[in-house]
């Protein structure tokens, strides 16, 4: 019961720590449009999106280009 315990315990915790995202680039295209390159943790393999942004005042809308 105890081993089963800290079994589950363990393979949850890699489960939240396997979510992890970040953006590690972004590459100025012109004045206001930029892209934007995020990768994500899963829990066996690591992927990535990049995104094609335009900057609007203080806001920047983004669409996705591709996947990594």
């Amino acid at each position: 019961m105890k081993r089963s315990l800290i079994f589950g315990l363990l393979l949850a915790s890699l489960g939240a720590i396997g979510c992890q995202g970040s953006y590690t680039s972004i590459r100025q295209i012109d004045g206001t449009r930029y892209h934007v390159t995020r990768t994500k943790q899963g829990f066996f393999k690591t992927y990535g999106t990049v995104f094609d942004c335009q900057a609007k005042g203080d806001a920047m809308t983004c669409v996705e280009i591709s996947d990594l």
